[in-house]
């Protein structure tokens, strides 16, 4: 059996969600384009390697143009590649984050997307995108809320955020949001599908030093690594890749305070932020609301 790659999965991903977005069914696209429902519904589950022409085809009927065409048409030439590259506000993350069963996820610099609070987020974003418009932040922003209700939803997947105690006491945002965050991290824990895992900075050298990273495992797909950049994020899916992945995280882990500890050393920095707050004007990096 064929083994579904991340750019037939992803650019599967992105036909079904334009095809909803057109209001078609896959019974009336099939006709529209002359292809199967089964050879259409394996292609947008990713279990089929598109041509560019079929993808052309049914970009066309669905009325898309412009650069996310060519985007597409560019994932379809590679669609055999074990690796894709897209833009950071992709849906295609999105995506596969709501389908997966377990992410693990390690930042060296921030607290996890999904464990951002609005401000945090909005000061964050508004760093890393500083040439951004208004609209295109609070666009983002509210993604990345929208992103947070997989923690709660019925079938909830198990996330696992590794952080530095160095993120945490960064103060984005100025001491109160970051107090406020620390402190929603600390809340995060009491779920039973949420482990938080902080690294300490007692420990000065430990194997997350190359960047933040992320896993998604599925019940039923090959699982993918996610690394994200300032405009672009890189898939990774090749078992040998995945592997060394999961190698950092146990690492990592070897080296984190375990929930207990964790949890104390949040509370302990909540209340140096919390001190911060009420002793001091903040008046550097973003202003708090």
């Amino acid at each position: 059996m064929q083994r579904q790659n991340v750019n037939s999965r992803g650019l599967g991903m992105e036909l079904a969600w334009h095809r909803k977005a057109a209001c078609k069914t896959l019974e009336q696209l099939s006709k529209q384009v002359g292809m199967s429902i089964s050879a259409l519904s394996r292609l947008e589950n990713g279990k089929r390697e598109p041509t560019s022409e079929e993808v052309a085809a049914i970009l066309a009927v669905l009325g898309v143009v412009g650069t996310e065409r060519d985007q597409l048409l560019g994932q379809a030439r590679s669609a055999s590649h074990s690796s894709m590259v897209v833009g950071s506000k992709s849906r295609t993350y999105r995506a596969f984050e709501a389908d997966a069963a377990v992410i693990t996820n390690f930042e060296l610099m921030v607290v996890p997307g999904l464990a951002q609070t609005a401000k945090y987020a909005r000061a964050v974003v508004s760093a890393v995108r500083a040439n951004s418009s208004d609209s295109d932040i609070d666009s983002t922003v509210r993604q990345r809320m929208e992103r947070k209700a997989i923690l709660t939803r019925k079938r909830p997947p198990q996330v696992n955020l590794l952080v530095t105690e160095l993120a945490l006491r960064q103060l984005i945002g100025g001491p109160r949001v970051m107090a406020d965050q620390v402190r929603h991290l600390i809340g995060l824990t009491e779920l039973d599908n949420v482990s938080v895992r902080i690294i300490p900075t007692t420990v000065p050298t430990h194997a997350g030093l190359g960047g933040q990273f992320v896993i998604l495992d599925f019940e039923d797909q090959p699982s993918l690594v996610f690394i994200e950049a300032v405009t672009t994020g890189l898939y990774r899916d090749e078992p040998d890749d995945v592997a060394a992945y999961r190698r950092q995280v146990e690492n990592l882990e070897a080296v984190a305070l375990d929930k207990a500890g964790s949890v104390e050393l949040m509370r302990s920095i909540s209340c140096d932020l919390d001190g911060l707050a009420n002793g001091h004007v903040w008046a550097l990096g973003v202003a708090e609301e």
